[in-house]
């Protein structure tokens, strides 16, 4: 057993200085520690000097994107994007209503909230990347605030609800975060957080080791399950519902059994798979076979759901009163 750490890798959480190191690799290589706290369970990234602000600013875009083989710019990353945020709004559509005011935090090129235009009456956007904000006050048509969350001053606010998507996992303090956000919340505001499922089916039943040097990365230094997303959403003061939820194929997962290696690229993972295609062929054929592996795609994904161990962990809920 890995000894205690010292006072500076406290667990966020619960502040117990017994975590122990599970893995000592990240992505590409990189040689930083992994750390579980013993006493609550929760996981995240042994802290560096520079902070996850810095390396965000400094390297994120160029190495993290839709594209595993290159590097993409924002058109293309909303291009990318933009076409998969039915299935995101299919989630939340039973708390939408017309008159509502959205803040999306984190919102990257803006896709969901550009998704989101013609449900609601006012969208927000927050974002750290200049270039992201760049792109949206040139090509879309909604406000989007440059300032972290604890300083915006956001003059449309309060809002009816606030999205969180794949961001929390960025933040070394989740729970100061949160608390800052639901500043930003109408009292009966809600809150809908997505991260990264720790939980994840590739981690916990396939035998892919390739796939944990892929999960875990530098830009990612808090890691959740359901029970560890719970406890920082009722620290930070919110009570709601947690939930689950598969995007990637079943021919993505089958793409990681066999090959060890990630599809290249975020629209082959999430796109509905397809066995048969080209110009021969008897097309009548090649509809029911393609027909047979988006059925068995459908099932699967809804039993990966069904026992919570789905790429993503949901919280929606409001601020305890």
């Amino acid at each position: 057993m890995t000894p205690p750490t010292s006072p500076a890798t406290r667990c966020t959480l619960c502040q117990s200085d017994r975590c122990d190191v599970i893995r000592k690799k990240l992505r590409y290589d990189v040689k930083r520690d992994v750390l579980r706290c013993q006493n609550c369970g929760f996981v995240f990234l042994r802290p560096t000097e520079k902070g996850s602000k810095k390396m965000y600013e400094d390297a994120y875009r160029k190495n993290y994107g839709p594209d595993l083989t290159r590097q993409t710019g924002c058109q293309e990353a909303f291009d990318t994007y933009f076409p998969f945020q039915k299935p995101i709004i299919g989630r939340i559509e039973h708390l939408l209503r017309p008159d509502m005011r959205v803040l999306d935090v984190g919102c990257s090129t803006g896709h969901f909230l550009a998704a989101l235009k013609g449900r609601v009456a006012v969208r927000v956007g927050l974002e750290l990347s200049k270039d992201e904000v760049n792109f949206i006050r040139t090509r879309l048509d909604f406000p989007v605030y440059n300032e972290p969350i604890e300083t915006a001053a956001i003059s449309e606010g309060p809002f009816d609800l606030i999205t969180v998507f794949q961001v929390l996992e960025h933040i070394d303090d989740p729970i100061g975060f949160l608390r800052n956000v639901g500043k930003h919340l109408k009292p009966d505001g809600i809150l809908y957080i997505e991260v990264p499922n720790l939980q994840d089916i590739l981690l916990e039943y396939y035998d892919v080791p390739e796939y944990a040097d892929f999960y875990f990365r530098e830009p990612h230094v808090s890691y959740f399950t359901r029970d560890t997303l719970r406890q920082v959403t009722e620290l930070a003061g919110f009570t709601g519902t947690i939930g689950n939820t598969q995007s990637f194929s079943l021919l993505n997962h089958l793409h990681w059994k066999l090959t060890g290696k990630p599809q290249k690229n975020f629209t082959l993972g999430n796109s509905d798979p397809v066995l048969m295609e080209g110009a021969t062929g008897d097309p009548a054929t090649k509809d029911e076979f393609n027909g047979f592996i988006q059925r068995a795609n459908r099932e699967y994904k809804a039993l990966v759901e069904k026992h919570g161990l789905g790429e993503s962990v949901t919280f929606s809920g409001r601020k305890i009163s």
